[in-house]
């Protein structure tokens, strides 16, 4: 009888290189929108610490120790920005033939690339600093998981809907 198993070995140079994949960015009004729910979750906290500590004069005695940490909290939203404001060119998006990618982060870059055959379903979701922007953000889930396994966010609202019918048509010729 004939052995029919094969398991022939793969050149790693001749497989498609990621660099040559065109990236799509992110719309650039995405920036803004982020910078604005960082700066407001950093406002609340720092107004939660102080009111905190304005109100209940016993929780710390020195006045100096309440503004440093509020300076700290502020320092500490300022790097976060900086952060966002240099990563936010490194985050972009590619459709190919079976699979979308996304690319992210500034010191410690990934690449995440998820073929259409293991997509469950996809949502799309707008708060409302995205919705004045026109802006939403895809994600993307396979089976087996409550969490999306691919997050795309800062696309146009048209784009995002555009992208998930397509997504959702190559996933359903693959079952």
């Amino acid at each position: 009888m004939e052995n029919l198993f094969t398991n022939q070995q793969i050149d790693v140079s001749a497989l498609p290189q990621i660099q040559d994949v065109t990236w799509s960015p992110l719309n650039k009004k995405y920036l803004p929108i982020s910078l604005i729910g960082t700066w407001i979750f950093g406002l609340i906290l720092c107004g939660i610490f102080l009111g905190v500590n304005l109100t209940n004069t016993d929780l710390i005695e020195a006045d100096w120790v309440v503004w440093g940490v509020s300076g700290g909290i502020i320092l500490l939203f300022v790097l976060i920005s900086i952060v966002s404001i240099l990563g936010f060119k490194h985050k972009a998006y590619a459709l190919r033939e079976h699979d979308i990618l996304y690319k992210s982060g500034l010191i410690f870059r990934k690449t995440i690339a998820l073929p259409y055959n293991r997509v469950q379903h996809s949502e799309i979701n707008q708060g409302p600093i995205e919705r004045n922007f026109d802006l939403a953000q895809l994600e993307v889930f396979t089976a087996g998981g409550s969490n999306s396994d691919l997050v795309i966010p800062g696309l146009l609202n048209e784009d995002a809907q555009r992208i998930k019918t397509f997504i959702m048509a190559k996933s359903a010729n693959h079952e």
